[in-house]
């Protein structure tokens, strides 16, 4: 019996190591970079990323970086952008937030004006009042319904390649849909007052456009 016990717990440790060793956001595997996977975040601090906007500098989210993961803390609204301008591309990141939060990434936007308006805004809201709700690209196509994994770590994967945008959620496409108002800009997060919600293993696929 003894020896069982002992058995057990050396694969149990060994199972959790091995998850722990899997588990290693803001990195990149040999093979990912291989392809040409960049990162987008280290982990450790905002360098490459610019809090907007900067004409209101007590209103611009005050984004944090805590434990591995961008936060915004919901003090005031605002969004971060890449300084770095992106046309076509694959995106990778994890999100996490409450039931309710009301946050989005920004495709494609551009550093003056309303990011959601010179760019797309892929939702993060599961009750947007007109139905643009989690997965849609807001006030351009509606996703079907769906929910995020609340306090959870959520996968959202996005193709913006020319006019064709593929969204999807955990595994689930929720949108494969074309627009061509909005072909190159800066990939962006939003942070609204009273919506905590943080971000990491932010990934970026770079793509050229077949002729």
């Amino acid at each position: 019996m003894r020896l069982r016990i002992r058995v057990f717990l050396a694969a149990a440790a060994l199972s959790l190591a091995l998850a722990q060793a899997q588990d290693k956001p803001n990195t990149l595997t040999d093979a990912e970079k291989s392809a040409g996977w960049q990162l987008l975040f280290n982990g450790k601090t905002l360098e490459g990323w610019e809090a907007l906007p900067t004409s209101v500098p007590t209103a611009n989210g005050d984004w944090i970086v805590s434990d591995g993961d961008i936060v915004c803390p919901g003090t005031t609204p605002g969004w971060l952008a890449t300084t770095a301008i992106f046309s076509d591309y694959r995106l990778r990141l994890q999100f996490r937030g409450g039931e309710k939060v009301n946050s989005g990434v920004f495709l494609r936007s551009q550093r003056q004006g309303q990011p959601h308006i010179t760019g797309y805004e892929l939702q993060i809201w599961d009750y947007q009042p007109a139905g643009y709700n989690t997965g849609s690209l807001v006030n351009t196509v509606k996703a079907p319904p769906t929910k995020i994994l609340a306090d959870q770590w959520n996968d959202y994967d996005i193709t913006a390649s020319g006019d064709r945008y593929v969204i999807v959620l955990n595994g689930k496409t929720l949108l494969d849909t074309r627009d061509s108002a909005h072909l190159s800009g800066l990939i962006g997060f939003q942070c609204q007052k009273d919506n905590k919600i943080e971000f990491r293993d932010i990934r970026v696929l770079p793509q050229t456009r077949s002729r």
